[in-house]
């Protein structure tokens, strides 16, 4: 579950194990913290999704700093074709999928199979907007996938 929050953020199965890892470091040390033990998987989840959402930022920084030069350089023929046939769908989704307010609670509930009240607790948010920004997201979903 962990792995998957993370690559639901990242898209990069590199960086969303060393998120994974990184959480299971930080769940670790501060266990002891945790007031609500039945918590756990929530708690476990919101820090995957904090950490990822930085790695990302962070990532997004170091581009900008020092790989823009990198933009102009065009990637092996090949690589970029199987790259493209293998995950047009996916592609497809992740750019139709809503901001991030919407993302976030529809990547939760759809990727993770967590229900609203899990979700509620990751984002720190009531269950009912939860419930709402599921409704928005699957709806803008359909109408832009809708031909």
């Amino acid at each position: 579950m962990v792995y998957q929050v993370a690559y639901s953020v990242l898209a990069n199965a590199a960086d969303a194990e060393q998120v994974t890892q990184g959480v299971f470091l930080r769940a670790f040390r501060k266990l002891g913290g945790l007031r609500e033990p039945e918590r756990f998987r929530g708690w476990v989840a919101r820090m995957s999704w904090r950490l990822a959402l930085n790695r990302r930022r962070s990532l997004a920084r170091a581009l900008r700093r020092d790989g823009a030069w990198l933009l102009g350089l065009a990637a092996p023929r090949e690589d970029a074709e199987a790259l493209a046939a293998g995950n047009e769908l996916q592609a497809r989704l992740r750019e139709e999928i809503p901001p991030d307010k919407l993302r976030a609670a529809l990547l939760l509930s759809a990727i993770e199979g967590l229900d609203a009240r899990s979700v509620s607790a990751i984002l720190r948010i009531p269950e009912g907007t939860v419930r709402s920004r599921l409704h928005l997201a699957r709806r803008r979903l359909l109408e832009r996938l809708s031909p």
